[in-house]
This record gives C-alpha cells, sequence and structure tokens, in this order.
C-alpha cells in the first residue's frame, strides 16, 4: 500500500507540474480542488501543504485574474484565505495561534501572490507591503545563492521583472491619487463630458508605464515568467480601465 501511495503521488506531482508548465490553471485547479476540498482543508497533512499548496495558490490566482466569470468567481475562495489570514486578532486562543503560524508560511512562501491578491481587490496598502515583503524575500535568497549556482540564479533573478513591475505600477497609483480623485468626483458631479483630466491620466500611463514595458528575454526567461507578466499586466490595464471608466 505504502508502495502505491508513493507512486500515486509522484504521478500526481507530474502531472501538476507538467500543467503548470503549460499553464492549465483549469485543470490544476479541479484536480485538487475536489469536492469539500478549500484552502483550510488542504492544511489537514504535510504532503498536502508542501505539494499540493503552490499549485493551488498560482491556479487559483490565474483563474481570479484571467478566468472566465465563473471561474473567477470561484477562485474569490483565495482572496477569503488571505483576507482572513491577514486579519488574525491578537486574542491568543489555540485558532488564533494555528491560523498565525498559516499567516507566516503564506506571508513567507507567497508574499508575491499576496501582493498580487490585494491588488487586484484594490487593496493598494497591503497590496504594498506584500511586494516590499517580496522584495526583501528576493534579496535574501540572492544573498544566500553560491556564485557557482548558476541555475539558481537564472531562475532566482527571473522574478525581478514582475516584481518591479507591480511595484512601479503601485507606486504609479500613489503618485497620482488626485487625479484619480477627481476622475471619481467626475461621475459624483455627474460631468462625464470633462475629458481633460481623464486624457491627462492616460498620458502619464503612456509615459510612466507603458512606454516602459519590456518584455522578458526570449531564451533565458521562463514560459511561467513570461505568464507572470502578461497575465499582471493584463490585470494593470483592467484596473485602470475600472479607476477612469466606472463611478
Amino acid at each position: 500500500m505504502i508502495h502505491i501511495r508513493i507512486q500515486h503521488e509522484f504521478w500526481t506531482q507530474s502531472m501538476l507540474d507538467c500543467c503548470n508548465q503549460l499553464n492549465h490553471w483549469t485543470i490544476i485547479s479541479k484536480h485538487i480542488f475536489l469536492p469539500n476540498t478549500t484552502f483550510h482543508t488542504l492544511w489537514l497533512n504535510a504532503y498536502q501543504i508542501n505539494s499540493l499548496m503552490s499549485y493551488a495558490v498560482t491556479s487559483k490566482l490565474k483563474l481570479l485574474i484571467s478566468g472566465t466569470e465563473q471561474e473567477q468567481l470561484d477562485a474569490e475562495d483565495l482572496c477569503q484565505f488571505f483576507n482572513h489570514l491577514s486579519t488574525i486578532t491578537t486574542t491568543t486562543t489555540s485558532s488564533s495561534e494555528t491560523a498565525f503560524v498559516k499567516l507566516s508560511y503564506i506571508e513567507k512562501q507567497y508574499p508575491f501572490e499576496l501582493a498580487t491578491c490585494f491588488f487586484y481587490r484594490k487593496d493598494f496598502d497591503r497590496s504594498k507591503y506584500y511586494i516590499q515583503y517580496a522584495k526583501d524575500q528576493f534579496f535574501l535568497h540572492w544573498s544566500q545563492l553560491s556564485r557557482l549556482n548558476e541555475y539558481g540564479r537564472r531562475t532566482t533573478i527571473q522574478l525581478i521583472q514582475p516584481y518591479y513591475e507591480l511595484d512601479q505600477f503601485l507606486v504609479f497609483i500613489e503618485q497620482n491619487l488626485s487625479l484619480l480623485k477627481i476622475l471619481e468626483n467626475r461621475y459624483l458631479t455627474n460631468n462625464q463630458d470633462d475629458l481633460i483630466t481623464r486624457d491627462l491620466f492616460l498620458g502619464r500611463i503612456q509615459k510612466d508605464l507603458l512606454s516602459q514595458w519590456k518584455l522578458p528575454d526570449v531564451i533565458r526567461s521562463s514560459i511561467s515568467t513570461w505568464n507572470d507578466i502578461v497575465t499582471n499586466r493584463g490585470l494593470f490595464l483592467d484596473i485602470v480601465d475600472k479607476l477612469i471608466n466606472e463611478p
């Protein structure tokens, strides 16, 4: 029985890794989230935490950003899970202590995913906190890599562009809050014919964001790096569209 279980785990891991490389997020999500399976139940044993959690977080986040309408609704449980952990009370009950352990683990393993999820929810303050945490983790990991570890250094450095672009967009939002307030008031006052502010805002987007975007390295960058960058850029533009075109 042990041999069969080990073999099953091996093939499951291989299948999930293959789907991850091919960006088949729906298949990954359906395989992991069987009926009655949630992010909370994934904590029931070490195998699920170590082998399934990363695929669960990644697939749900990708579906949340770029999935169909139904897939986005189903993936909202990731935001609820993150939000629940990040709003832990300071009580000393056993349940809150367990939640704190979960939060510490998630923050250490998935800071960029946390930053992206809260960015999706337009919680820019928490997104800014976690992208800074992700950068700190990157610098710590980079400092511990041996100069002889060429593969480790090559794969780690690919994180720079997705991290930088999310941080860049958050800085852009912070620097243009006054324009965003004017755009918001434009709807509150029903003055939608005033396009001057919107055109100014779009001009700054072109100058400070779009003109600086570069494609990842064609040879050295992995498929996952390309997918992260393309998916997040789509998210950035969706949020911009909502900020300037919706009340």
